[in-house]
């Protein structure tokens, strides 16, 4: 992993943690170990950090959601497999999903522009299978597609962030181990699929 990278990976674990005015570069700079002379080589400015690290969570979706849809062609497997690429991208580091609900509350102008640069397309290509699903009788034909899918998403968002408290409320350890599988998570996809699919 080069500096710029571990740079991005610390900036989204501290803005996550404290909140973007809460993260000092200084702060990310040492938690990295290089001078924040080199945090400001690779980045100029602590927005244009902001910008690349959200930037960074955008760009695995735009790459990994096409790819999905193109190599899943059923329509229960294909909407199994975007939910379960939204759960284990967020799940691999729960930063980025408290990082984005944050941002969500903190920054609205500007996640309102990113998600409808980044987002918008994908919800509208992902609504457009669901209402072939309808068409065909698979899919519920009261389902709202864009507005499923924007639930979806934010519901994966919420469930991430919050998973440790839920889980310990659940009865399980509040800082779940990766053998284990998460009983709120495996509850999401099931709600999914079962609110979108006919019996």
């Amino acid at each position: 992993m080069d500096s710029a990278e571990q740079i991005r990976e610390a900036a989204t674990h501290l803005f996550a943690c404290h909140g973007y005015d809460g993260a000092s570069l200084a702060a990310i700079a040492e938690r990295v170990g290089v001078t924040k002379q080199t945090l400001l080589y690779h980045y100029p400015s602590k927005d244009v950090l902001r910008r690349a690290v959200l930037d960074g969570v955008f760009a695995h979706f735009r790459e990994r959601l096409p790819q999905m849809l193109e190599a899943v062609t059923s329509g229960h497997g294909r909407f199994e497999a975007l939910t379960r690429e939204l759960l284990d991208f967020f799940e691999a580091d729960h930063a980025r999903a408290i990082l984005m609900v944050r941002e969500l509350m903190d920054n609205p102008e500007l996640m309102q522009k990113l998600l409808s640069e980044n987002l918008r397309p994908w919800i509208l290509l992902v609504a457009q299978y669901i209402r072939e699903g309808q068409r065909g009788g698979l899919i519920y034909e009261d389902v709202d597609p864009e507005a499923y899918v924007l639930n979806v998403i934010l519901m994966v968002l919420s469930s991430i962030s919050a998973r440790p408290i839920a889980e310990s409320l659940l009865g399980a350890e509040p800082l779940c181990r990766e053998d284990r599988p998460s009983r709120q998570l495996d509850e999401l996809m099931r709600m999914t699929r079962m609110s979108l699919f006919k019996r």
